[in-house]
C-alpha cells in the first residue's frame, strides 16, 4: 500500500490543496467545509491506496476481484 500511495503522494496532496482552497473561496472564507473536504479527502486517498493494493494483489494472484 504504502508503494502506491508513496507514488502518488504529490499528486494527491496538489488536487487536494487545490480542491480545499476551492472550498475555501466558494465557502466565503469558513474553515468548517474546507476542513471537511479536506480530512474527507486525505482519508479517502489512502483508503484508496489500500484499496489498489488489494485489487493489484489479487490480479496477480489469479484471484477475480469480484469474488470475496
Amino acid at each position: 500500500m504504502w508503494h502506491y500511495y508513496k507514488r502518488t503522494f504529490l499528486a494527491v496532496q496538489l488536487a487536494t490543496g487545490f480542491v480545499s482552497w476551492m472550498v475555501y473561496r466558494a465557502s466565503n472564507h469558513l474553515l468548517a467545509p474546507t476542513a471537511v473536504f479536506f480530512l474527507s479527502m486525505q482519508s479517502n486517498a489512502v483508503l484508496g491506496a489500500m484499496w489498489a493494493n488489494r485489487s493489484r494483489r489479487k490480479l496477480q494472484s489469479g484471484t477475480s476481484c469480484l469474488i470475496n
